[in-house]
């Protein structure tokens, strides 16, 4: 190839590269100005990437306690096990000899045993005949479960660390291990849970009953799952006891067949319908929870500007009828209802705002205030709230129940904890309590 022929080509490189840079110089431009209109249209203040939360509308609290509270401090402990005395012969700083001794000064340290075997106990068991009954018999081991290969202490401590604190059974068994240098198996840890729940039977029945009879009562429900099938976990509640029960179906039913006629009952629940159907059935009375009201309602509020009336006025209304302290007259609770048959009058376009309206000052009118002339009737669900709260914890764990007798299993373990947390009592003592009753 000649000089000429190189030349010649490299013009026409470099005029079709002019070209295409032209051509994008044009791109560009057009671009920017797109860019520039659109920045016109949607300023960048208002764009808030979806991992960005809104800012908190309300002061954050301080921590701590307020300016001028009076101080805590751990109490000395009224019972001392071991007294050691420390001496010092010599500063530790310069080496020296020291005075006789000047004062002498207590300081209290509480600490847990050192890891120890476990204790195991051989029973020689007396065995006699009895002429009258025709037959062998020998006495009750104590602290034990009939055919337990363990002691009645290590199987509810098993039983508190599976159902109480919701550890998995590999952290108990390491636990265990580790602390006492005991081997579980995983399949154990399951029996024991098993045996335990048989022996609170009575006592399961006898919290079946107490619910029953209770004059108020929370009661929700949460998703669960038995070897992979979609089931129900049930709540009812009140101060002192707390029944969990496992069921396939989330109709009434299901707490109608444990609480039977409830004429005159309260129950404390939020707007599903289910509960709606339980007033019809079973005669109750209902208490709407209101911390649900005002949730659905402002999430209302943010997709209907209709729905910002509905929520103001409802939280108005809320106020007030809180501020009478369960102690409102007739007269008051009138003047509520009137507030709340205001807003049903009210016109909206979207169909879900009225179909909330609908539901909360038609369907649930009379259920809205009876907490107001009440003490023992709560304006929300908050208790069963929380008592579902543990059962969620242990469903994230556990993905719920292989089968229905483990279900059981825990629905039985986890209303006798439970129970006894909500009356102040240390589980594992009162657990031990209750089984040794029973057998008398």
């Amino acid at each position: 190839m000649g000089l000429q022929e190189i030349i010649r080509e490299l013009k026409e490189q470099n005029k079709k590269l002019l070209k295409e840079n032209k051509e994008l110089k044009e791109e560009l431009r057009r671009i920017r100005k797109e860019f520039e209109e659109y920045k016109a249209k949607y300023p960048a203040e208002n764009f808030i990437p979806n991992f960005v939360k809104e800012p908190a509308k309300h002061r954050r609290k301080k921590n701590g306690q307020k300016k001028g509270h009076k101080g805590y401090t751990r109490k000395i402990p009224k019972r001392i096990d071991v007294i050691k005395p420390l001496t010092i012969e010599k500063c530790p700083y310069c080496g020296n000899e020291l005075s006789k001794v000047q004062e002498i000064r207590k300081r209290y340290v509480e600490d847990i045993p050192e890891i120890s075997n476990t204790i195991i106990t051989e029973y020689q068991i007396e065995r006699r005949y009895c002429k009258h009954c025709k037959k062998m018999v020998e006495p009750d081991i104590p602290d034990a479960l009939p055919n337990a290969r363990f002691g009645l202490r290590l199987m509810l401590l098993v039983v508190f660390l599976k159902v109480g604190l919701a550890l998995p059974v590999e952290k108990i068994t390491f636990l265990l291990k580790a602390q006492y240098n005991i081997t579980l198996s995983n399949g154990e840890v399951i029996k024991m849970l098993k045996q335990v729940a048989k022996a609170f039977g009575p006592y399961y029945r006898e919290l079946e009953h107490k619910i029953k009879d209770a004059r108020v009562k929370h009661s929700d429900e949460t998703g669960w799952r038995i070897n992979g099938r979609n089931h129900w976990l049930w709540v009812l509640i009140n101060k002192e006891i707390a029944l969990y029960i496992i069921r396939k179906k989330r109709n009434y039913k299901v707490p109608a067949g444990i609480l039977g006629k409830q004429e005159g009952n309260v129950i404390i629940s939020d707007r599903l319908q289910t509960y709606n159907n339980l007033e019809k059935h079973t005669g109750c009375h209902q208490q709407k929870c209101w911390v649900h009201i005002m949730r659905e309602s402002r999430d209302l509020a943010k997709h209907y500007k209709e729905a910002k009336t509905v929520h103001r006025r409802l939280k108005s209304i809320y106020k007030q009828a809180k501020s009478y302290n369960h102690k409102a007259t007739d007269e008051q609770v009138n003047k509520l209802l009137e507030r709340i048959d205001r807003i049903y009058q009210l016109k909206f376009e979207h169909s879900e705002v009225i179909k909330f309206v609908r539901s909360i000052c038609k369907t649930h009118r009379e259920n809205l205030f009876r907490f107001t002339q009440d003490p023992e009737i709560d304006g929300d669900n908050n208790r069963a709230e929380r008592a579902i709260r543990k059962a969620v914890i242990i469903r994230k764990i556990s993905s719920g129940n292989r089968s229905k007798n483990g279900a059981e299993i825990l629905g039985i373990l986890l209303s006798v904890i439970e129970t006894l947390k909500l009356q102040g009592k240390n589980p594992l003592e009162e657990m031990k309590n209750i089984i040794q009753a029973s057998n008398e």
